[in-house]
């Protein structure tokens, strides 16, 4: 069991018809014991859209709504906010 859930990244995509949905990434942090104290490690990473539908991570350029099996396609930010 995790013992946090921390939103990480937004990702936009588009549907067959063009239009717009937002992913929420969400990755877990569990609390590890450590000789020096408690730390949080990386564990897994969950998908979801803004009206909560949960999303299967297919590649890096494609997701699957889990409930429809409608596949979104990443749309890549300009430019100038992948050098930002």
């Amino acid at each position: 069991m995790s013992a946090y859930r921390k939103l990480t990244e937004h990702i936009q995509a588009k549907d067959a018809s063009g239009n717009l949905r937002l992913i929420l990434v969400y990755q877990d942090f569990d609390e590890v014991d450590l000789p020096h104290g408690v730390s949080l490690r990386p564990s897994a990473k969950h998908f979801e859209t803004t009206d909560h539908l949960k999303i299967n991570w297919l590649n890096e350029k494609q997701f699957e709504i889990e409930t429809t099996g409608e596949i979104l396609n990443r749309v890549q930010p300009p430019q100038s906010e992948q050098e930002a």
